[in-house]
């Protein structure tokens, strides 16, 4: 540990012998021990980022998830509003195909003429109340390019929908991409990070199961509370959230349950049997406290495995915006998506 309180540039924990984990898959034995490997990337943010940030500060996008009243009132607004379509650029580029699943509308962006390595299910963010943007697609469209399949669902949200709702059906549509041989990976951002663990924990115990989890900026703990000073700290460097709103939110997508329970707080999930986790995180996120406390459940827990790159200058799902860090992860996602077949 670095003396500021954060992993050195490389970590790795060292795997040692397997212990029995059950029936199932390659499911033999595991290793006695999870494995972590985390990567800081110290690098100043880009000149043009420090002009966005500062539009972004302008126009208070934070201000949407300020307080409970307002955070509902702007979150009603947008979801009157729609989820953003695939746009036209996106439609020109790529083929996308429209369909319903399990009562959710569902865009699948492929490529016109290459053929697929791998399928994506992308589970947007938003807070669980707010619905897909035009930031999105720029992102889908990075990964289209790997070449992948890529699958966007419009789930419901709160405050009119939540969890005990929403889980089936998303766990339905991955079921349902499964069955195909194409090679799947669950994806998400913020709120859709934390529904991608949620997710693949459904699925354990299938014939088939997901490839890998990328997670992008996850919300792991909706309460927020096991690091609230770290979190506090951290509202005033963040350009997109704000925690008062935040809680809120949390509160509506865990409708019956308590926000700590682990389908709305994946942080206190079962990791075991999960497929390998990607995580990218920046240190201007409010988020981003409870990944060390994700990087500690994943050491303890038999198999597991968590690969974690974080940036120091950036701050919440900045891979989905149009600055050149951004640029550079969705880069290193289309990466990863290439080498995760090839590493079956």
């Amino acid at each position: 540990m670095r003396g500021d309180g954060h992993l050195p540039d490389e970590v790795g924990d060292d795997l040692t012998q397997g212990v029995p984990l059950g029936p199932g898959p390659n499911r033999a034995a595991v290793p006695a021990v999870g494995r972590v490997s985390w990567r800081v990337d110290d690098r100043p943010p880009h000149p043009w980022t420090r002009a966005y940030v500062r539009v972004m500060r302008w126009s208070r996008d934070d201000r949407a998830f300020a307080g409970e009243t307002h955070t509902r009132r702007v979150a009603l607004a947008r979801q009157r509003s729609g989820d953003r379509r695939p746009t036209a650029w996106t439609r020109a580029r790529w083929s996308v195909r429209d369909d319903t699943v399990a009562g959710v509308p569902v865009w699948t962006v492929r490529p016109r003429r290459a053929r697929p390595l791998v399928r994506v299910l992308y589970l947007h963010g938003g807070g669980y109340v707010h619905p897909l943007t035009k930031d999105y697609w720029r992102l889908v469209r990075a990964l289209a390019g790997t070449p992948a399949e890529v699958v966007v669902p419009a789930y419901p949200l709160a405050p009119g929908a939540d969890v005990d709702e929403v889980l089936p059906r998303l766990v339905t549509l991955a079921g349902t991409l499964l069955d195909d041989p194409l090679p799947l990976v669950v994806m998400g951002d913020s709120a859709g990070g934390a529904l991608t663990l949620v997710v693949a924990a459904r699925l354990r115990g299938r014939d088939r199961e997901p490839l890998a989890l990328v997670c992008l900026s996850p919300w792991l703990d909706a309460t927020l509370t096991d690091h609230l000073d770290e979190v506090q700290d951290l509202d005033p460097t963040d350009p997109m959230l704000a925690e008062s709103g935040l809680r809120a939110a949390g509160r509506w997508w865990a409708g019956r349950r308590s926000p700590d329970d682990p389908l709305v707080s994946p942080l206190h999930e079962d990791l075991r049997g999960l497929p390998p986790i990607h995580l990218h995180v920046g240190r201007r996120d409010i988020l981003r406290p409870a990944v060390d406390d994700l990087a500690d459940r994943v050491r303890a827990t038999p198999g597991a495995t968590l690969t974690v790159r974080e940036r120091t200058a950036m701050f919440h799902v900045w891979m989905t915006r149009a600055v050149p860090e951004g640029a550079a992860t969705r880069r290193e996602l289309r990466t990863l998506l290439r080498e995760l077949p090839a590493d079956r």
